[in-house]
């Protein structure tokens, strides 16, 4: 009888790239070609295109982080009771339990995890387990702002890269923008020697979709407009919004990724008389990004009678079936975090924290797929690196 060993090699990682990363990480002990396999860069990439893609999903709430069961994205049918079971602590963070973080990143499976404060920056991968401390250049900062992303080229796939960004006020009162890279495959901080006066804010954290960075900022007439920056060019790029709000202190926005392949952004206005949430998505990420002109979620909270305020801090887009998971705090119950499906004639909770929170605490809901791609380990340096040149532009 014919085992797997007695196939040809190339036929034995055929079928094993179909298989999903989680399941082929549990075989990795098997035998020392299997495990080689798993670590090949070549395997990874094939197992992240032709695996089957089994979705897990994570909350980040009162700087912990834990596992959901099931994918978010399709929590929601029709004839079945909804519910979200929050499952504890991720196992492969075990290492990790005294650490509390206050925001995550995501992209390729990979997670970028920097802790309440800015005192440590740290990468993950869920499925592997592994992680790595990322050592500053000089030191972190409150204010810096981050982001984790890929470079592709035809001949090396993807190189993984952080971005690291700041602004300070300048002796002309003028805000300046200065960044840095950090590249995995190197281990290295490259320093932006050129920065930009910035005339805008940041209005929500970014989110990663096919390896680029997007965020949303509004500039000095409250302007909203949407970030890309683009870790191939390193440059930033301004992209339009499907919406236009003139009020920032009375507006919500949040963005969010719809199964790896989609943009959505929340928009929402929060008035003593009026609670209105809309939700839009594009059609790409591509070249020339685009908004769907047929597709917009209004959820009109008020007309729900709901006991206090609802005040989106995260989300995730049904876009099939026109709902959506929503993540907040309420405010009338010690700020606990609670999770709600919404669509323009539905709304219940699925999940409230039973601790109560931080004031720290702007809880994340994420979905994402395993994958196998590899954290590269530090290894002594030898000599001192030579520091590159990076072009950063921001393009009006």
């Amino acid at each position: 009888m014919m085992i797997i060993s007695d196939l040809p090699h190339d036929l034995e990682s055929e079928i094993l790239s179909r298989v999903p990363a989680k399941s082929l990480w549990e075989l990795r002990a098997t035998c020392k070609r299997w495990y080689a396999l798993l670590r090949d860069p070549w395997f990874v990439e094939k197992n992240k295109k032709m695996g089957k893609a089994v979705r897990e999903s994570m909350l980040l709430s009162n700087l912990r982080v834990s596992s959901i069961a099931g994918d978010l994205h399709g929590l929601y049918n029709n004839g079945v009771e909804p519910s979200i079971m929050v499952t504890g602590k991720l196992g492969s963070l075990e290492d990790s339990k005294d650490l509390k973080f206050s925001h995550i990143f995501h992209c390729d499976g990979l997670m970028l995890c920097y802790t309440k404060g800015n005192t440590r920056l740290l990468i993950w991968n869920p499925c592997t387990g592994e992680t790595m401390n990322i050592e500053p250049r000089t030191r972190y900062e409150r204010n810096d702002t981050y982001a984790l992303g890929y470079s592709t080229s035809s001949s090396s796939g993807h190189s993984y890269k952080i971005l690291r960004y700041w602004y300070y006020e300048n002796d002309q009162k003028e805000w300046i923008a200065e960044s840095e890279i950090y590249e995995l495959s190197s281990d290295s901080w490259r320093v932006n020697l050129d920065s930009f006066t910035c005339d805008y804010t940041l209005s929500c954290e970014g989110i990663t979709v096919k390896g680029n960075h997007y965020l949303v900022a509004e500039n000095e007439e409250t302007v909203f407009f949407l970030m890309k920056f683009d870790f191939t060019t390193e440059r930033f790029v301004r992209l339009p919004l499907p919406f236009q709000s003139f009020n920032s202190e009375n507006t919500v926005v949040a963005l969010s990724v719809v199964k790896d392949e989609k943009l959505s952004v929340l928009h929402q206005n929060i008035y003593p008389w009026s609670n209105v949430m809309r939700i839009w998505v594009t059609n790409n990420v591509d070249e020339d990004l685009s908004w769907r002109s047929d597709f917009v979620l209004t959820v009109d909270f008020d007309k729900f009678d709901l006991p206090s305020v609802v005040n989106v801090t995260s989300f995730l887009l049904d876009e099939e079936n026109k709902v959506a998971v929503c993540c907040d705090k309420d405010p009338d119950d010690k700020d606990k975090t609670r999770m709600y499906i919404v669509g323009e004639d539905m709304y219940k909770q699925v999940y409230k924290d039973n601790v109560e929170a931080s004031r720290f605490n702007w809880p994340l809901v994420l979905t994402y797929v395993p994958s196998l791609v590899c954290i590269q380990k530090k290894t002594p340096r030898t000599r001192r690196r030579k520091r590159r040149r990076l072009s950063f532009k921001c393009i009006n």
